[in-house]
């Protein structure tokens, strides 16, 4: 009779399909938690990634440019002449 006796959980039947259910949950979730710093780092950067800023960039320097030929425009300038 004594043999009979087994120790509590020993005797517990797991259900598969919920073990399969948490397992593919929690790899599912060590996966999202890996490359969520990634994907936030893109989304918050998208404007330098998508070619905005280089846009922006560009512009200011063709301001800058043209702005520097109106101002210099008036300007005379001396060539030198070395052969003199």
């Amino acid at each position: 009779m004594l043999n009979n006796i087994k120790a509590f959980g020993l005797n517990v039947i797991p259900d598969r399909q919920k073990t399969l259910e948490h397992t593919s949950q929690a790899v599912e979730g060590a996966i999202s938690n890996m490359w969520e710093p990634i994907l936030g780092y893109l989304k918050e950067n998208e404007n330098v990634f998508s070619g905005v800023v280089m846009n922006e960039i560009d512009k200011i320097q063709n301001q800058t440019m043209r702005l520097g030929m109106t101002i210099n425009a008036g300007i005379e300038k001396r060539n030198i002449n070395y052969e003199s």
